[in-house]
């Protein structure tokens, strides 16, 4: 045995290399893989930047503020302008931007804040419950905690309250603990593409509450909306004690590397003091070119960005529908993703990452395959069996990613892949 592998913390044998990651690295004509922002305000950022430099030329002492340590939880200026744009935008309980804007924790990236909540929330053993299939940034990082995941089954909008219900009932009975928290993607999930009606939003609050299981609300795609927004699961909490609700600028400005959380104020203490052991802050001008962008920019920029992703999206689906074999796939209404997978047992014997390797990829076609998105290990429920069962994984399933490839690509390569998978499958 390699004698670094014996010093090595457990979690790295159990945790794989993510597959975006890996998957980053190929370089193929049609990239439908990595869900990478394609439409980006290119013209207004360099405008951001000459305007910060014009800030930095008339004092000194402006360089020495601004290039320096900053408070751990976030810039104020930051913090201000996020706390009036989610309390007109967002309905956020409790948040109006004007003495309450410090409720607003400053995170570097949101996948920094939705590991800040792992980290203070989890300890070996504990119960998480995410959608089937669910973002693989967030599951692999449960198991690298020391948490147990229990995968909900999951339709064309998402999580099911009664099986979500179920599956909090049978994980306590069966592993003899308490679920401690519910990972939801409420706009356009990632992988799927699917959004939670607003029932179901508030069904899942309401089942939150019953059973005191505190919920995750991941917010990633809520700007990256075709149709209109519906209001955050976060709304129903009006007291700020069940729902943690994370977000990034990486999808609805660029990826700069800042995300903006709501905590219940007992854990933002906490996610305060474990991010300063993590990075001490996030960097200060980063969060000042976010903060111009955002008083300034966003309101004009987003609705031009949006359509050019409901542009791509409407060329991607209509491909796959003209090209792709039967199955079962989404339409998405915002974000960056639609999911198809085969139809029936072929859902969990196809081996798509096989598929991706040995004939995607010599075909200039990269996806990311379907059991990308499930934890190393964990449990699923049985909606059949109405068991816990052993981690029952789609590796028939794909995930296409429309957001980064220009629209002249996006229909040949979606077309393309239609072709082999009705070669292959």
């Amino acid at each position: 045995m390699d004698p670094i592998r014996t010093i090595l913390a457990e979690w790295t044998s159990e945790v794989p290399e993510s597959e975006i990651r890996k998957l980053l690295k190929q370089k193929t004509k049609y990239y439908l893989a990595g869900g990478l922002p394609g439409n980006l305000p290119t013209k207004i950022f360099p405008e951001i930047l000459r305007e910060l430099a014009d800030y930095y030329d008339s004092d000194e002492q402006n360089v020495i503020n601004e290039f320096q340590y900053g408070p751990t939880a976030g810039h104020p200026g930051l913090q201000k302008v996020l706390a009036e744009r989610l309390a007109k935008r967002d309905k956020i309980p409790g948040i109006s931007g004007e003495q309450d804007y410090e409720k607003v924790f400053i995170s570097t990236g949101s996948q920094q804040g939705t590991y800040l909540v792992l980290d203070i929330l989890i300890n070996k053993g504990d119960i998480i419950i995410t959608p089937s299939p669910a973002y693989l940034g967030f599951v692999t990082a449960c198991v690298k905690v020391g948490g147990h995941v229990v995968t909900a089954p999951t339709d064309e909008y998402g999580l099911i309250p009664e099986y979500v219900e179920n599956t909090i009932v049978k994980a306590e009975e069966g592993f003899g603990k308490k679920v401690k928290l519910l990972y939801v993607v409420s706009d356009s999930d990632n992988p799927k593409g699917t959004t939670l009606p607003v029932k179901r939003r508030e069904a899942l609050f309401n089942i939150a509450e019953q059973y005191d299981v505190m919920i995750l609300e991941d917010q990633a795609y809520k700007e990256i909306q075709f149709e209109e927004k519906r209001k955050p699961i976060k709304s129903f909490d009006k007291d700020n004690t069940r729902v943690i609700y994370a977000s990034t600028t990486s999808k609805e400005a660029a990826p700069i590397r800042i995300g903006y959380n709501i905590l219940p104020d007992e854990l933002f203490k906490e996610a305060e003091k474990a991010k300063g052991y993590i990075d001490l802050c996030t960097p200060t001008l980063t969060q000042r070119l976010a903060e111009v962008y955002y008083r300034k920019y966003i309101d004009e920029e987003l609705p031009k960005i949006v359509q050019k992703y409901k542009e791509q999206k409407e060329i991607t689906y209509k491909a796959l529908v003209e090209t792709f074999p039967e199955g079962e796939y989404t339409n998405p209404t915002g974000g960056f993703f639609i999911w198809f997978q085969a139809k029936g047992e072929k859902a969990y014997t196809f081996d798509v990452d096989k598929f991706n390797q040995e004939v995607l990829y010599p075909n200039e076609v990269l996806i990311v395959p379907g059991g990308a998105f499930y934890p190393p290990k964990g449990s699923s429920y049985d909606e059949e069996a109405r068991e816990i069962k052993p981690l029952k994984v789609i590796k028939g399933g794909m995930r296409i990613g429309y957001s980064f490839l220009k629209k002249e690509l996006i229909g040949e390569g979606v077309r393309r892949l239609g072709k082999l998978l009705t070669e292959h499958l």
